[in-house]
């Protein structure tokens, strides 16, 4: 009754399903950061979903296993990790950007140059 061709499109069926499972559930880092974590920034969670990705599917394709836990989370947590640390590297790094800016402070002066605060306006 059952045949090979049969079983053969099962197995694939469940290969299809789960390469499927393993990229949807790269978004969850990015979704989460958005409601919760303000401090991940966008740059991040492009490259945490990339990263989540390639490593799932690289996985997936070599037909690694790693302690019987399912690749998926794998990828997630390095997809999590690969996210963070982007976000904190952009934030570190703007805030190196920022720190020799030069203050607003010394920008009045000139503004009271160009515009005296007892100038009068006539209509």
């Amino acid at each position: 009754m059952f045949d090979g061709v049969n079983i053969a499109g099962a197995e694939l069926d469940a290969e299809l399903i789960n390469t499927a499972y393993y990229g949807f559930g790269q978004f969850l880092p990015g979704l989460l950061s958005i409601f919760f974590f303000r401090s991940i920034r966008p740059a991040g969670i492009a490259a945490g979903l990339i990263t989540g990705d390639l490593f799932a599917i690289g996985m997936h394709l070599a037909q690694m296993n790693f302690l019987n836990i399912n690749i998926g989370l794998i990828a997630l947590l390095i997809n999590f990790t690969v996210a963070y640390a982007i976000s904190m590297y952009l934030k570190r790094k703007q805030k190196a950007q920022t720190a020799f800016e030069e203050p607003i402070a010394c920008n009045s002066i000139e503004l009271e140059e160009t515009y005296p605060k007892n100038s009068v306006i006539v209509d």
